[in-house]
């Protein structure tokens, strides 16, 4: 009995046995049935609130198939979207786990939301699509499904824009704050003259101090830093803004060049390119150049007389005050009893987002043609000879240093603005106007000054600009007909979003978004417009009878033929007939900020004559300019709402709140005749745009080379010319900055005698026939092609070299500077002799052949 008491456990634990058995074989057969299954898992959600996007990581694989998932399914807030081929990637952990071959099992995928998701969880469903048209859940864990959106957190920024908007329009809402501003606008008004004698004086000083707002100390930054000593601190207020390389990078490396050629500021640098660069073609205030010319460039008369510091000082301040005084003189002519009125209207243009952001060379444009209406309008109202000969003389001057601007886009648009603005003035004061004698020795003088300079310009670079006109880019960008960037609506009204992209920059997903644009600072700088009051009261006004009835009327002509060209083009013969055909649709803001500019003058100045006989009621009136302010603050939200969520580094309620409130009340102001008022606000937002973006510092007093970097490229007394080796041209235009000659830098037009040295077939020469950033780098080339290799892209010259089998004699290059992590690839190279380094530069020695 004990016995068999004793063997029943035995019997249990047998069946035990059996029953787990029986469960594992049935598990196993559930494997290798699943194992055939697709597989797959989410494994996060990121969601972007700026840029309105929600990143999915994760796996899917077909075993059936051998393959992972052809496609994703996203089910989010309601709405599905369907992406097609995400990115895969290598998953290893998958690949182990589930033995299969392949490792791209993986998959990043980004989702474009229709809408931003408001605050709260939202449950995310992950499906994976196979190429036959089957679909499969995804498993995720909590984190990987359910999305939580915490809401966005304007910066402290925007709510400081908010409070200083407040603030202006409690102050301009203050009763007392009307006769202050009455008092002093007396004040000026009998002393306009100390007033412009101040600003002459405050020119002066900053000059002395050699203080100037270019980003030159990056020159003194990054391993070029090495090649080069800066004699001078490099300490700055604000950040140095590297979008202005057209300015730090090319205009004032070019200026050091000629300031260290010898002897100095030659028509053609030999510093610069095997051929010599023309210096006559540089544009904008242009580089200092010995010859009569040099007259018509007033911002480069401080380099013949001033040290370097207080030089750069000069030619940095210039522009803005030469245009400030030009563009005052110009409104004084419609606000003769309110200088005060057309000094604030002027401040407000040369402090616009679109004057910093382009390094005040859009003010440089715009001086000349300003200045020629002042003198235009002296000229006209002149009997003496003597008087018209002199403003003939200067006026002639003016024309020939608007034409060495060198920048069609601006000198066409500016142009025609104020060709009719000056029809349109002479036919108001056509009563006080003279054409005799005077007028013809005046105009002659004008002709003989203006053909004389230019003349002497031609002679020395005409060559050069033939040349540059046969180029690819820019001589092949001359048949535009306007009615560009339809992608982009927004691009008109983008003044009202520097109170945050000028200063903070624009995020790097910014040109993925808008891939007709090249987004930036500088591009996207513009003016805070009031297109709904101006125009309702330029059109109400010009068809009145006023003393600026015409002045007006043109104005409007102008703004008309601008929207056209905007937005509908207009045909090839009229383009090239007015010159337009040089505009790109891209650079229009300089003329409408200068119109706008110009019609609230006008409007100022017609205002007082048109009120009285206005047969409107005062609550008609009061209601129109309730309606201006609304739509005009509804432009705002409107050019917030176009505008792709991501390119602004932020975007907020407040800060729309700041500029909608802030455009608003300036056209309300605008319509019940407080233009003062108005023209306040809309300096607060171009002061609150650019001085953030405006770096101080004082210009260096010298530049001179590295002593051991002249050690390694001095040969028989002489530097020796330098192919500069990188991803960028700065080493290249830093060397030319500080005296030493170089193959490659920027140059405004190719050098055919480098290429023909370095047998550049025919077919290729469209690549190189370009204004060109000439950047030389390494790479190993197949053995059965060329040992270099080019490629042009709008104002890019790339030459990659074989570092083995390229003979760099053929480049006319004597040394070779090469960044330390590249050196290896070239000490197998024949053509060089490893001489040392310096810095993060390595130096060769080109053997001849």
């Amino acid at each position: 009995m004990n016995a068999a008491v004793g063997r029943l456990p035995s019997a249990r634990l047998v069946l035990r046995w059996l029953a787990c058995l029986l469960l594992g074989f049935a598990a196993l057969q559930v494997l290798a049935a699943d194992a055939s299954a697709p597989a797959g898992h989410v494994d996060a959600l990121r969601y972007e609130q700026a840029l309105q996007r929600l990143q999915v990581e994760g796996w899917a694989w077909d075993a059936a198939r051998g393959r992972p998932a052809t496609g994703l399914r996203v089910a989010i807030g309601g709405k599905q979207y369907h992406l097609g081929a995400p990115e895969q990637v290598v998953r290893t952990d998958v690949q182990a786990a589930l033995g299969v071959s392949s490792a791209l099992a993986g998959f990043v995928a980004s989702v474009q939301l229709s809408a931003p998701l408001p605050e709260g969880a939202h449950a995310v469903q992950v499906s994976a699509l196979w190429a036959d048209g089957a679909e499969w859940s995804l498993p995720a864990g909590q984190a990987a499904s359910t999305l939580h959106v915490v809401a966005m957190q304007a910066p402290v920024r925007h709510w400081v824009m908010l409070g200083l908007v407040a603030a202006w329009l409690a102050l301009g809402c203050w009763p007392g704050v009307g006769p202050f501003v009455q008092r002093i606008g007396l004040r000026l008004r009998a002393r306009p003259r100390h007033v412009a004698l101040g600003l002459a004086v405050l020119f002066c000083v900053l000059v002395a101090c050699g203080v100037t707002g270019s980003s030159w100390p990056l020159l003194a930054q990054g391993p070029e830093a090495a090649l080069a000593r800066f004699d001078g601190s490099t300490a700055h207020v604000l950040m140095p803004r590297y979008i202005r390389a057209d300015e730090w990078g090319i205009l004032t490396t070019n200026v050091l060049a000629q300031w260290s050629h010898q002897p100095p500021f030659p028509v053609v640098n030999t510093l610069l390119g095997l051929e010599g660069q023309n210096m006559g073609v540089v544009g904008m205030t242009g580089v200092p150049i010995a010859q009569p010319a040099a007259l018509a460039r007033p911002a480069t008369w401080g380099y013949f007389f001033l040290p370097l510091r207080q030089a750069m000082a000069w030619q940095w301040q210039f522009p803005f005050f030469a245009c400030l005084l030009a563009l005052w003189a110009a409104l004084s002519l419609w606000l003769p009893r309110r200088p005060w009125l057309a000094l604030a209207l002027a401040t407000m243009f040369c402090v616009a987002p679109y004057a910093a952001g382009w390094s005040l060379w859009p003010l440089y444009a715009a001086f000349f043609p300003l200045a020629l209406f002042v003198v235009f309008a002296a000229f006209l109202q002149t009997v003496r000879p003597a008087t018209a000969a002199a403003l003939g003389s200067v006026a002639g001057g003016l024309a020939a240093g608007w034409l060495l601007v060198l920048y069609p886009p601006w000198q066409i648009t500016t142009g025609t603005l104020v060709a009719l603005l000056a029809l349109g003035w002479a036919a108001d004061h056509r009563g006080r106007l003279h054409w005799g004698r005077a007028q013809w020795l005046g105009l002659a003088m004008a002709v003989a000054v203006a053909g004389a300079l230019l003349y002497s310009w031609w002679l020395d670079t005409g060559d050069a600009v033939t040349r540059m006109a046969a180029t690819v880019y820019p001589g092949g960008r001359t048949a535009q007909q306007g009615a560009g960037i339809a992608d982009a609506p927004w691009w008109t009204l983008r003044g009202y979003l520097d109170v945050e992209a000028l200063p903070q920059g624009l995020t790097t997903q910014a040109q993925a978004l808008v891939p007709s644009l090249h987004l930036n600072e500088s591009e996207i700088s513009s003016y805070a417009l009031l297109p709904v009051p101006l125009l309702l009261l330029a059109a109400w006004l010009g068809l009145r009878r006023s003393p600026q009835r015409w002045a007006l009327l043109a104005c409007l002509a102008f703004v008309a033929f601008w929207l056209v060209f905007r937005y509908a083009g207009i045909p090839l013969w009229l383009a090239r007939l007015t010159l337009w055909s040089h505009v790109t649709t891209v650079r229009l803001d300089l003329a409408l900020g200068l119109a706008g500019t110009v019609a609230l003058a006008l409007v100022a100045a017609a205002w007082p004559a048109a009120g009285p006989t206005v047969p409107v009621r005062p609550i008609w009136r009061v209601g129109a300019a309730g309606v201006a302010a609304l739509a005009s603050a509804a432009l705002v939200w409107l050019e917030f709402h176009w505008l792709p969520q991501g390119v602004l580094a932020a975007s907020s309620v407040p800060l729309r709140w700041a500029v909608a409130t802030a455009v608003g009340a300036a056209a309300w102001w605008l319509l019940r005749g407080r233009v003062a008022a108005a023209v306040g606000v809309l300096v607060l937002l171009h002061l609150a745009a650019s001085l953030p973006f405006n770096p101080l510092s004082r210009a260096p007093r010298s530049l001179q080379l590295e002593p051991d970097v002249a050690a390694l490229i001095t040969e028989r007394g002489q530097l020796q010319r330098t192919l500069a080796l990188g991803g960028d041209a700065k080493a290249a235009v830093t060397l030319a900055a500080a005296g030493v000659p170089v193959v490659n830098g920027v140059l405004y037009y190719p050098h055919p005698d480098l290429w023909v040295r370095m047998g550049l077939p025919v077919s290729d020469w469209h690549e190189v026939n370009r204004y060109q950033h000439l950047i030389f780098a390494l790479s190993p080339l197949p053995p059965d092609r060329p040992a270099f290799a080019v490629r042009g892209e709008m104002d890019f010259v790339r030459v990659t070299l074989d570092p083995l089998r390229f003979d760099f004699a053929r480049t006319g290059a004597a040394r070779v500077a090469a960044p330390v992590q590249a050196a290896q690839q070239l000490r197998g190279n024949t053509s060089l002799r490893e001489l040392g380094h310096h810095g993060d530069y390595v130096w060769f020695a080109v053997t001849q052949p």
